[in-house]
């Protein structure tokens, strides 16, 4: 494979894909980042492999140079394409090329390498003019927090499911013949629902309960609908819960080290309880890619990490690796509808491709509570300074002060 899409490549999975491939000796040629860089979205997780230069800002499909310099959009859509301000603060302090015309991608796709281009799954346009210059995608660009979801579903509808719809239209329309192409989906062992006993594996009934597992199931049944009507050669990856370096500080277990490391409340809803299997996200890079090349079309993969643990004992090993005390703890409302286990059966992506994760769960928290306690600058400006972050964070956990 000469050149990968690589969708959502600036958010936490998507980084450490990038940083795990660019060292891999079967690593594609060229790697094309495409993210519109919301909040979830920083070019700061690709610090040192990703050059100005190749950050590429096409004026006409992002209208960026219709927004006026410091107008911040109280909206991310607004019936056409637009970009916030709070990604035009991102690429400025970094650096980018303008892209006056889409037709000089073209050009610019010849060097080999890594690439970005900020931008729209949605934007049939640029994605017509990305596709032809691909031949494998790995789909990574999501809206993912439930909490975020029982908010506000229309996000999560429009770019779990539409954009995933756009993605897999572009391929079906863009891509002359299917031959040594690839398309791996990224969804979540939440498709599957609450799991009150035994293991879920890819033959278990789909059975989301909140509006962000729905959408993604709903993209699933898109990927295997496109597979098999078109053949197109999709593949379904589902990971269980990860985590690991340059994960939103909104997300259960950053939030958990951060407010501890700024000795704020730790909230945990109900009695923290509920089951998780975590996997370390090294491992999902390394598994992952291992799909994109060896997995079969048609196919859906469970990557878990085979460590079930509670919320809780998960919470009080962060306060014991920080020296922090456990009064910190505060048991908040649970969420709506929250599914109390999750677990998946793994042993098809094992028995057949071989993958087991080499991280266990203590060696991953070790190093997931290194990162966050020396690179502060990183998650404290995501945190205190993005808007849309501590509104929520505000907003969800009201009884909280942050």
């Amino acid at each position: 494979m000469k050149t990968l899409l690589i969708t959502g490549g600036a958010g936490f999975i998507g980084s450490n894909l990038v940083r795990y491939l660019l060292e891999a000796d079967d690593a594609p040629e060229r790697i094309i980042i495409l993210d519109l860089l919301t909040y979830a979205g920083h070019l700061e997780n690709l610090r040192g492999v990703l050059s100005p230069e190749r950050i590429y800002v096409p004026k006409e499909s992002l209208r960026l140079h219709e927004v006026p310099f410091k107008v911040r959009m109280e909206r991310l859509y607004s019936g056409e394409i637009s970009l916030p301000f709070a990604a035009y603060n991102k690429i400025e302090s970094f650096g980018f090329r303008w892209i006056d015309d889409l037709g000089e991608l073209d050009e610019l796709f010849g060097e080999d390498g890594l690439h970005f281009v900020l931008g729209d799954i949605n934007d049939g346009k640029l994605l017509a003019h990305l596709f032809p210059h691909v031949d494998s995608v790995i789909h990574l660009a999501a809206e993912t927090h439930v909490d975020r979801s029982i908010m506000d579903p229309s996000a999560f509808i429009r770019t779990d499911v539409h954009g995933t719809f756009s993605l897999l239209e572009a391929a079906r329309r863009h891509w002359k013949d299917f031959k040594k192409k690839r398309f791996l989906h990224v969804s979540t062992d939440e498709v599957y629902g609450e799991i009150k006993s035994g293991h879920a594996s890819e033959d278990h009934p789909l059975m989301p309960r909140n509006p962000y597992s729905s959408s993604k199931a709903a993209a699933d049944m898109l990927a295997r609908a496109y597979h098999t009507t078109y053949g197109l050669p999709v593949l379904v990856a589902r990971p269980s819960n990860n985590y690991g370096p340059y994960q939103h500080p909104e997300k259960f277990i950053p939030l958990m080290i951060t407010n501890a490391l700024e000795g704020r409340a730790l909230p945990v809803y109900g009695n923290g309880r509920q089951r998780r299997d975590w996997l370390f996200v090294k491992d999902t890079a390394r598994a992952l890619h291992l799909l994109l090349r060896k997995g079969k079309p048609g196919e859906a993969y469970n990557i878990s990490g085979n460590c079930e643990m509670e919320n809780i004992e998960v919470v009080n090993r962060i306060l014991d690796l920080l020296g922090k005390p456990r009064d910190l703890i505060r048991f908040v409302k649970d969420r709506p509808g929250h599914d109390r286990r999750y677990a998946m059966d793994s042993s098809k992506i094992r028995d057949e491709l071989g993958f087991v994760p080499e991280w266990d769960f203590d060696r991953g928290l070790v190093a997931t509570v290194e990162f966050y306690r020396n690179n502060p600058g990183w998650w404290e400006k995501i945190k205190k300074e993005d808007e849309e972050t501590r509104r929520f964070l505000e907003s969800w956990y009201s009884s909280l002060e942050f």
